[in-house]
């Protein structure tokens, strides 16, 4: 715990971060306390939820702001520079190579856009040059709707897909090469689509390892989509995880800090796991992938800040300071 505590004291308390906030006008405050600088810097970076403030980034037909529609306008040139620095320097940019060669678990995250695709493409390739080895390939996200404004990148690969489920399970067809041969357990309420989960497992094994598609329900159907929580959730309640079990996140580079830190909180510390988490290499991504703006980036380290702050709250540092 302590390690986590120091981790996430010098990523908020960084020179990077430092210069960010003082590029956007802001100094920083002196002698808080580790709940009151997280609060702080949750507050500050309000100003970076473009998914929220940019009207050009809301996606009207899934009811929701969309990360691949935020736009850099609202910066001037120098705040636009210190971003991609603090991008580089806080792990948002660059975090592509496993530590280890065996993992007990890979999970491949689902995403938007080329997401689906692009991340079981490097699962395959780290198990196919021997990169790394494993027992199960999970591909693990949820039954969120395909937005109109996705169609031009998901359909290069899922054509006509509906939801996220579907593009994961044509980009784990296609990154594997498997064949239609999988068994399938699923539950869709006519009601209310936040309960709709699913879980699909193929027949053949690819360098011996088993592969499973699962969407999740969300925890709280009634308010929203299943989030990265339920899916890790629901991923526990269906496979039995042996205490001390090792895994291999794999997604964007770009979320890498944020979902590093979500599963420790989730996975890792309740369930006595080692989690380490990796992006897609820049040299496999492709124009369609999109998402490396200077905006992208700040949206993404007011996430990782949101995370640190969920954490301190589950897990107080009961003494000293984070700056």
């Amino acid at each position: 715990m302590a390690q986590v505590h120091a981790s996430i004291r010098n990523w908020l308390g960084s020179e990077p971060m430092m210069r960010l906030i003082n590029a956007f006008g802001e100094s920083v405050p002196e002698s808080l306390s580790p709940t009151q600088w997280v609060d702080w810097l949750a507050q500050f970076c309000l100003r970076w939820d473009y998914r929220r403030l940019q009207k050009n980034a809301q996606a009207r037909d899934i009811n929701e702001g969309a990360r691949w529609l935020i736009s850099d306008g609202d910066m001037n040139d120098k705040q636009k520079a210190v971003a991609m620095e603090a991008a580089h320097a806080l792990g948002l940019i660059g975090i592509d190579s496993p530590s280890l060669d065996h993992y007990d678990y890979i999970l491949v995250l689902g995403g938007a856009r080329m997401s689906c695709l692009l991340r079981p493409r490097f699962a395959s390739s780290l198990l196919k040059n021997g990169t790394v080895a494993t027992s199960l390939v999970a591909n693990l996200g949820a039954m969120r709707p395909v937005a109109a404004t996705e169609r031009e990148a998901t359909d290069t690969y899922a054509p006509g897909a509906d939801n996220e489920y579907e593009l994961m399970n044509a980009g784990a067809e296609q990154s594997f090469d498997l064949p239609p041969d999988f068994s399938e357990e699923t539950y869709y309420d006519q009601e209310n689509a936040n309960k709709n989960w699913a879980i699909r497992k193929y027949h053949v094994l690819y360098s011996g390892a088993t592969l499973v598609s699962i969407a999740a329900p969300s925890s709280e159907p009634e308010k929203r989509r299943a989030n990265s929580a339920d899916t890790f959730h629901f991923f526990f309640t269906r496979f039995r995880i042996p205490a001390g079990s090792t895994f291999l996140l794999i997604t964007s580079q770009i979320y890498v800090p944020y979902q590093q830190l979500e599963a420790i909180r989730i996975l890792a510390i309740p369930h006595g796991m080692m989690v380490e988490t990796v992006g897609v290499p820049s040299n496999m991504n492709i124009h369609l992938g999109g998402m490396t703006q200077p905006s992208n980036y700040l949206q993404e380290i007011r996430s990782t800040i949101l995370s640190a702050q969920r954490f301190i709250q589950a897990y107080p540092v009961e003494e000293g300071y984070l700056l």
